[in-house]
């Protein structure tokens, strides 16, 4: 029997890391826009406040350092 191969398994451990990381970032995109046709609907109501983007910009953080870790373990892989 093979052992499994550490860093694949690390490998696909970041790869589905990622992959939860743009769900949740899908979803923020998904609420933030819909307050933007909100706002767009009403004029005279008040604009975005930080509470209302700061989870898409954390959520976008996250994503692009998980990213940052998925790219260092390639970049490290034995030949």
């Amino acid at each position: 029997m093979d052992t499994p191969d550490a860093w694949k398994l690390r490998a696909d451990e970041l790869r589905l890391q990622i992959e939860a990381l743009l769900e949740a970032q899908l979803c923020e995109y998904e609420l933030l826009n819909a307050k933007l046709e909100e706002w767009k609907k009403n004029p005279g109501a008040e604009w975005l406040t930080m509470a209302d983007y700061e989870p898409w910009q954390a959520a976008l953080k996250s994503l692009e350092l998980a990213q940052r870790e998925l790219d260092e373990h390639i970049s490290v892989r034995p030949k």
